[in-house]
Order: C-alpha cells, then structure tokens, then sequence
C-alpha cells in the first residue's frame, strides 16, 4: 500500500477547506476547539477498499473525522488515534507476499470496508500472505488458494444469513436434538407419525436458521438446505419411500456429530 501523506493547516487559514471537519464520534470539545491545527491525510493512492476499511474503524473507534474526497481531515487532538488506525490498516494490508510464488487474485467488488477488514483479520489469523492490490483485490500465494478461498465463502455466506433467525446455545442444541430424534425415526419406518411431524416441524424452522457461530458455513448452508428438502419430500405425494429415508439417514449421521 502506498504510505499516507500529511499536512498540516489551521482550520480558518486553509483556503483548500471549505469546512472544519464534522463531528462523525459525538465529541463536541473537538469540534468546537479553534485552537490547535487540522491534519490533512491524502490517501488517494490508496485502494478504495483500504479508506473504506479505515471509514469503518476511525467510525468504530468514534474518532472525529470528515473527508473530503480521497483526503482524510482530523483534529491534531485525535493525532495519536488516527496514527494508529492508519497503521492497523496498512499491517492489514501489507504485502508479504514471495514474488517468487505463483500467486491468484480474487475480486474484491461489492464488499464493504468492514467485511474487507474482517477478511484481512481472518486471513492473518491463518497466516494467510496476502495484499490488497491497487484495484483493491484481494492477492494470496496460489498455495493458499483453497485457504483462502474457505475464508471468503465463510464470510460471503454469513453476510447472506442476514434476515434468518439467529440461535445460539441451548435453543439452538435443542432444535437440533430434537430434529435428530425426528430423522432416527424416520429412517427406520416413514410412516411413524411422530418422526414425520418432528421432521416438518423441525426441519422447516431449522431451515430457516442463520449459520450459528462455531459451524463452518458452508457445512451449516447443506445441512439447513437439506432439512427443508426432507420436509419437502415428506409433504409431497410424489416422493419415494427410498428417498425419503435415504435423506433422514444422512440428516441423522450429519447431526449426530454435531450434538
């Protein structure tokens, strides 16, 4: 990442700024303070990803700032803070990357600052080599690759669980337990009333669950999307006794070693 430039200006003798910059952190001492001088951050030559994943922390950490453009604009007051901030991301974003290693690239579009930010942290926490290049894509080593890729579907698929009920905990363990016993008795006859109704019942709210925290997301979207399909199955007048039972065995096998 290219370093930041900064300057320094007072904030009624700069002709370049319109404005003091607004108060994003609910600090009125700040804004209100005349004294002192305004640091002007140019990080044009940063991705739009990296301000991005900056916006989010500097917002997160309620440090006042504005921007105008590509130029952050803060408070010599808040110096220190914002110094930090810049560096965290930068840490973030640092090429560690052998340019001797075969290495891939995956598009970044249509992700957030604070999903970017996400990334970069879970992909450190795996000692992950990886920077975000000038387009603001994510470059990893080609040996990493499936690593990497496990990463973004992770992400990629809780931020599309929003909306679904979130369980966690003993509810969470007592649906799943609950649904087990259902899929143990259909397994073995298809017809048992009780499994059946526990199978629906179960099944249909368990597909509409988000992906618990602790569960791989892309085992918990097979797992969700096979419990409405059983329920589909039981609904259905079409449906096969075989098939029927064969997908409450592999529910019940998939469950058991979950509970």
């Amino acid at each position: 990442m290219a370093p930041s430039f900064r300057s320094r200006f007072r904030g009624n003798d700069s002709d370049d700024v319109e404005e003091e910059p607004a108060d994003t952190s609910a600090s009125d001492s700040l804004v209100d303070d005349d004294s002192g001088e305004w640091l002007a951050y140019e990080l044009h030559e940063w991705a739009s990803e990296s301000r991005a994943m900056l916006a989010q922390l500097l917002i997160a950490d309620k440090v006042v700032h504005s921007w105008q453009g590509t130029t952050l604009l803060a408070h010599e007051t808040v110096e220190e803070e914002v110094d930090a901030l810049l560096e965290e991301v930068e840490t973030a974003t640092n090429p560690e990357l052998d340019p001797d290693k075969p290495q891939v690239a995956f598009e970044m579009e249509g992700w957030s600052g604070e999903q970017q930010a996400l990334l970069a942290e879970r992909l450190g926490g795996a000692a992950v080599p990886h920077e975000f290049d000038a387009d603001g894509d994510l470059v990893c080593h080609e040996e990493d690759e499936e690593q990497a890729e496990l990463i973004i579907e992770d992400i990629l698929t809780r931020a599309a669980d929003e909306g679904l009920e979130q369980l966690e905990g003993l509810a969470l363990n007592d649906l799943l337990s609950a649904f087990f016993g259902a899929t143990d008795r259909v397994r073995k006859d298809v017809r048992d009333s009780s499994g059946v109704l526990g199978c629906v019942t179960h099944g249909r709210r368990l597909s509409t669950v988000a992906t618990p925290f602790g569960f791989a997301a892309g085992n918990w979207v097979v797992l969700r999307d096979s419990a409405g399909e059983l329920a589909d199955l039981l609904e259905s007048e079409n449906s096969t006794d075989a098939d029927i039972t064969d997908l409450a065995a592999r529910l019940r096998d998939a469950l058991q070693r979950i509970i």
